[in-house]
């Protein structure tokens, strides 16, 4: 049984503006920041007093450090009792080992909470947008998501994280210095303080070694990058294969090889900063032991003096990293607001608390005079009293012009929206009163763009069901005439397609995307304009798959094509938009009888 009526639809054509940044993200004040961002700090919150205590005892050893070349000069140089001097002098440079070992531990561990910190938050985002709808991504450009998602999380994290511990340590270590200083001589700490000095530090030894590592931290974040922007483009594919979680997880791999490449890194660069003040003290020791020589001669330098030179060195590092918390905070500010605005962003399809499974599913499709709008859209509706009813393994082929609003039927069917009123029915139930998850299961779409990933041609056949056996796949190919051609590539099924299967022609990747169909073999099929873009012989080469793909299955066959009507059981005609609402005109199915719309 078939029947339709009311089928008035009217697509909004998209706006004329090029999608792009979101620019009405909420103000975010710094205590914001934190709130909000805060939580995903906590799994590894105690990492960041150990890394603040460490940080804090490799400073004061390194003032220890300054006391003792104090009492080098003044207690073995000056009196001139030499004999003390190497005692003296290893237990300084031990106590300055030490201090660099604390330093390189403190820094390590705040650099490893705060990689960790930027992998949760990027996962977590990323799986928040999976949960929106496929419009919302496609209204905002691919690169600022990618941005969003990468750079400025990395802003975020500089202040919430590292801004939080490097803030605190430095305001410790400047009170300590600067006491330290006044200790020694108040005259020459105001002095000093009258003009900071610039302090410009070498690559030293490590420069090379932190430039090769550095190279492949950026190919590991090109590769996320280039990850984020392949699910973000295949977002609805992934929906509709409830592949969601898979994607995830993809990201989150490369992920974390990034994050291994990062700490990689830092094991070098997080030794540097301590090194260099390892040489420079040692230099300072062998300046004072040459020094002694000219002790000799009575020429003297007072300790006090010389240890005082040493604590204004350490002083303005602490000065110059709290000056520098202003622009982080700013800078974090601006990235907390458009990352928000994503975490802020809620579907309008949500799952009922008592949804339940769909279970074994026949496949009796009926849409009960269904109105569909795009949220936000101004304009006609994109859907107006739109009712059929197909039958199980029936074939319904939706035609009408560009912005009749065929797209918006075929995402109704898969709840990627929800109709403003009416209902539609998966064999009697409401598709509300289902889980997403079963929902999707029992039904496979074929987007008018063949979604293909950079991974191998079984990958790609498999992706909506992974557990496919190799035996699964190679008769999906050959139920989709793609066997042939797939053999024929010197890897064969290994054979990696790269981006959108730019190695394959169009016709070859829609067979792809068929084979992929028949290893789901799900009762119910959305065809979405299968061959756009191909031209008339591969048209017609592509029909015996689709013919075997929907054989057996409900389908709705959205389509220009004339050849694919007599696939078709019932043909419904979508209309396109008017100034008021007007009646399908009447249809013909295709067993010869007659029905009005």
């Amino acid at each position: 049984m078939f029947f339709m009526r009311g089928a008035t639809p009217s697509e909004p054509a998209a706006s004329a503006a090029d999608p792009g940044p979101v620019d009405d993200a909420p103000a975010i004040e710094l205590r914001e920041l934190f709130r909000r961002f805060w939580p995903w700090v906590r799994p590894d919150v105690r990492w960041l007093p150990v890394s603040a205590v460490l940080l804090v005892l490799g400073a004061f050893g390194e003032l220890v450090s300054v006391w003792l070349f104090k009492d080098l000069i003044d207690d073995v140089l000056v009196p001139r009792h030499f004999a003390d001097f190497w005692p003296l002098a290893s237990t300084m440079l031990g106590v300055a080992v030490v201090a660099g070992l604390l330093t390189f531990a403190g820094t390590y561990a705040g650099t490893r909470t705060a990689e960790r910190y930027m992998l949760r938050l990027r996962t977590d985002t990323l799986a928040h947008l999976h949960t929106l709808p496929p419009d919302t991504l496609e209204s905002r450009w691919r690169g600022d998501l990618v941005a969003r998602l990468t750079s400025d999380i990395a802003a975020i994290e500089q202040m919430v994280a590292t801004g939080l511990v490097e803030g605190g340590v430095a305001a410790v270590n400047l009170l300590l210095f600067a006491a330290a200083a006044a200790y020694l001589s108040w005259p020459l700490t105001l002095a000093a303080l009258v003009a900071v000095p610039l302090f410009v530090l070498s690559t030293g030894l490590f420069g090379r070694r932190i430039r090769d590592r550095e190279r492949l931290v950026q190919r590991r974040a090109g590769g996320v990058t280039a990850l984020l922007e392949e699910t973000l483009r295949n977002a609805v594919i992934t929906r509709t294969n409830g592949q969601e979680a898979r994607e995830v997880a993809r990201v989150d791999r490369e992920g974390r090889a990034l994050l291994g490449a990062e700490l990689a890194t830092a094991r070098v660069a997080d030794l540097y900063q301590p090194f260099l003040g390892f040489l420079q003290l040692l230099a300072g020791v062998v300046v004072v032991g040459v020094g002694a020589l000219e002790l000799i001669h009575g020429e003297l330098t007072l300790g006090g003096l010389l240890a005082f030179t040493a604590v204004m060195a350490q002083l303005f590092e602490p000065a110059q990293q709290l000056a520098e918390l202003a622009p982080l905070a700013g800078a974090a500010c601006a990235s907390g607001e458009r990352v928000l605005e994503l975490h802020d962003l809620t579907s309008p399809v949500q799952e009922r608390p008592d949804a339940h499974d769909t279970g074994e599913v026949r496949g009796r499709l009926s849409f009960e005079n269904v109105h569909a709008a795009y949220p936000g859209r101004h304009g006609p509706l994109a859907l107006s009293g739109v009712s059929f009813d197909i039958h199980p393994g029936e074939v319904l082929a939706v035609v009408g012009p560009n912005g009749s609003g065929k797209s918006t039927l075929a995402k109704l069917v898969l709840r990627l929206m929800d109709p403003r009123t009416g209902t539609i029915r998966l064999d009697g139930d409401d598709i509300r009163d289902l889980t997403l998850t079963s929902l999707r299961r029992v039904t496979t779409l074929l987007p008018q763009q063949t979604a293909l990933f950079h991974a191998s041609i079984r990958d790609n056949i498999a992706y909506g069901r992974p557990d496919a056996s190799d035996g699964d796949i190679e008769r999906a190919a050959r139920n989709a005439s793609a066997h042939d051609f797939i053999t024929a590539l010197p890897d064969g099924y290994g054979t990696v397609i790269g981006d959108d299967g730019f190695q394959l022609s169009g016709g070859q990747s829609q067979r792809i995307a068929i084979a992929r169909a028949f290893v789901r073999d799900t009762p119910v099929l959305v065809l979405d304009e299968p061959t756009t873009g191909l031209d008339a012989r591969t048209v017609q080469q592509l029909i015996p798959p689709l013919r075997r793909l929907m054989a057996g299955r409900t389908t709705v066959l959205i389509t220009h094509e004339e050849t694919f009507l007599p696939l078709a059981d019932h043909v419904l005609t979508l209309q396109s938009p008017g100034p008021r609402v007007r009646q399908a005109r009447e249809v013909r199915p295709m067993n010869g009888s007659r029905h009005q719309a």
